[in-house]
């Protein structure tokens, strides 16, 4: 059975828990980087999500954590190794507003946590980054609704760019539309958090274990989801 184990979690308790190890568990190139980033609130979440992912992996291989190295893959997808040899796990992980969501699983994966933080005119990037099916869909709800949906689809988009390692640009969030299915030939999956969304991208038939939820309500609001091209007939 393919599983991927997800979990939500606050970045100060995760931290904390990190800083008290030291820093002797991340690798030189993760201690440079660490000491680059200026912002107080960044360097948390680095540090919480480099722990985290660790910790899943030992638990879930019997590993000591500090013999697991964060190294990075060509097109910037995070990859855990052994003594130079990857992991038969993969990692993603997200921040957003103080919060940590990590996947670990048997196979490529992609999570991304949508908190909004401030306003934002959603209207003005949904036209840039939706495909005209999504754009359709979303005018079809209800106003109330149409800045949920959004947040749901664009964490889908974000997810999908984990797991493929491409990236996400304008061109890419509009070549891949995300379209409701059933639980049985789902990729992708949605949750609601508060007024934000998390969404996890990975293959039809994976198992998702929740492992920790710190959230003040349960999760709520599951929607399956499969991905399509936007322009089956395009011709690179």
């Amino acid at each position: 059975m393919l599983a991927a184990q997800v979990e939500l979690r606050k970045i100060d308790d995760l931290a904390a828990e990190a800083r008290a190890q030291g820093l002797a568990w991340l690798t030189p190139a993760e201690r440079e980087r660490l000491r680059t980033i200026t912002a107080p609130a960044r360097q948390e979440a680095f540090l919480a999500g480099h722990w985290q992912a660790r910790k899943r992996a030992a638990q879930r291989l019997g590993l000591a954590l500090h013999s697991i190295a964060w190294a990075v893959q060509a097109r910037g997808r995070p990859q855990l190794q052994v003594a130079g040899e990857a992991l038969p796990l993969h990692v993603s992980i997200s921040h957003s507003d103080g919060w940590l969501a990590v996947a670990v699983a048997d196979v490529p994966v992609g999570i991304d946590l949508e908190l909004p933080r401030r306003p934002r005119d959603w209207r003005k990037l949904a036209a840039f980054v939706l495909t005209a099916e999504e754009g359709g869909d979303l005018e079809a709800r209800a106003e109330r609704a149409q800045a949920a949906l959004f947040r749901r689809l664009w964490a889908l988009k974000e997810a999908h760019a984990k797991r493929s390692g491409q990236g996400l640009g304008v061109r890419a969030a509009r070549e891949r539309c995300a379209r409701p299915t059933t639980a049985a030939s789902a990729e992708a999956w949605t949750w609601d958090v508060g007024e934000g969304a998390l969404a996890l991208a990975g293959v039809p038939g994976l198992q998702v274990q929740w492992l920790a939820w710190d959230w003040p309500s349960p999760p709520a609001g599951l929607a399956c989801w499969r991905y399509a091209d936007a322009n089956p007939r395009r011709r690179d």
